[in-house]
This record gives structure tokens, sequence and C-alpha cells, in this order.
């Protein structure tokens, strides 16, 4: 399992032919509170550096891009639901989505 942290907004854990990706505490203590996240859709196909959602804080919202190329097989259901888990475990259970590599 290898982890890397990319532009200090996300960390990527290479699975196989998969990847895993969340945020950082960096990014997290960058932003603040996160009230609300958009996750990309399972199946879609993201484009590294390429715009892929949107979160938005107490005080403003973000573009996200994508950090990697690949199709989303899995959204962390969990995050849409309470942001808290970004806080609690950001290299756990507060993973965002895990893609196929292209």
């Amino acid at each position: 399992m290898d982890s890397i942290t990319t532009e200090d907004l996300y960390w990527i854990r290479k699975e196989g032919n998969e990847a895993v990706i969340g945020f950082t505490e960096h990014a997290l203590e960058k932003w603040g509170m996160i009230l609300f996240i958009e996750l990309p859709e399972k199946g879609a196909e993201l484009t590294k550096g390429e715009f892929m959602s949107t979160l938005e804080t107490a005080v403003e919202e973000f573009d996200l891009f994508s950090p990697v190329s690949g199709k989303v097989l899995a959204v962390n259901m969990l995050v849409d639901r309470t942001t808290m888990l970004l806080y609690e475990s950001p290299y756990d259970k507060g993973w965002l989505f895990r893609l196929a590599l292209a």
C-alpha cells in the first residue's frame, strides 16, 4: 500500500490497479469546517486536473479537480451524510472515492 500527497489536498492509496482518494489533514485545516461536499458519481470518468466536484465551507465554495485519471468504482456514502467523518478519520473511514486507474 503506497500513500502519496498531491498538492497537499489529497492523499492517494494505490491498491493494485485501483486508488482510494481522500483529503489530507492539511487540506481540512486549510478549509475549516466543510458543510457539504459533492462527490463524483459512481461510473464517472475523471481526468487528472479537470473539474470533478465542489465543496462548501462556512466561508465559501471551492471547485475540486481530480488528482488522477480513472473511472469511479465506489463513493463513500458515509461522508456524503456527515462531513465530520473527514475530520475524525481522514485517512481511513473518511476516504472520498475509489477508482480504477486509467
